[in-house]
């Protein structure tokens, strides 16, 4: 984030470049596992607008939008689901999350995994070497912002309106009027 340059910022709603200047923060809470646990914390998120009025969160690689949990975390929960080390509950346990919503995880990211690769290479690969190939990518935000654009949502982001689905107030990551 401390690269980021507001000013060289293309609007995804008008498609400018230039017109987005920053004016306002807010802290986010995430989980990550650093060092073999969960780990909670509060980031900050820079929120830009553009000169079409539209308002958005700019946020790093690792946040999914509307989400607690950061990308890595989520893929981190899923790896180890799939190396079959431990039972879902001692897995869940581990990362402190209930086993509905590491399946909940695991169904958004075989959605996501057919959108990212295609039905052959979904039906050739393994679950787990998908996500070997997907911790591999080099740069990940290259494949976060092809994801963008085929599909309007990030990676392992569960929905696109934040109103239809009760979440905590907290503000939201993308305002356009």
């Amino acid at each position: 984030m401390t690269s980021f340059k507001p000013k060289k910022t293309k609007c995804p709603s008008c498609g400018r470049t230039g017109d987005c200047n920053s004016f306002a923060k807010y802290n986010r809470y995430v989980v990550d596992f650093i060092k073999g646990k969960p780990v909670s914390s509060t980031i900050e998120i820079v929120r830009v607008k553009c000169s079409c009025g539209c308002t958005h969160a700019i946020l790093p690689d690792p946040i999914i939008p509307y989400d607690s949990y950061s990308l890595f975390f989520i893929l981190r929960v899923l790896t180890e689901y799939a190396m079959k080390r431990y039972t879902v509950s001692n897995l869940c346990d581990r990362f402190g999350i209930s086993p509905s919503t590491l399946y909940r995880w695991k169904d958004l990211y075989k959605k996501h995994r057919l959108e990212w690769q295609g039905l052959l290479k979904t039906l050739e690969q393994t679950f787990f070497a998908s996500l070997v190939e997907l911790a591999f990518l080099a740069p990940y935000s290259s494949h976060a912002l092809s994801f963008l654009q085929k599909t309007g949502m990030s990676f392992l982001q569960s929905h696109k309106n934040p109103t239809h689905l009760p979440r905590s107030k907290s503000p939201p990551d993308f305002n356009c009027p």
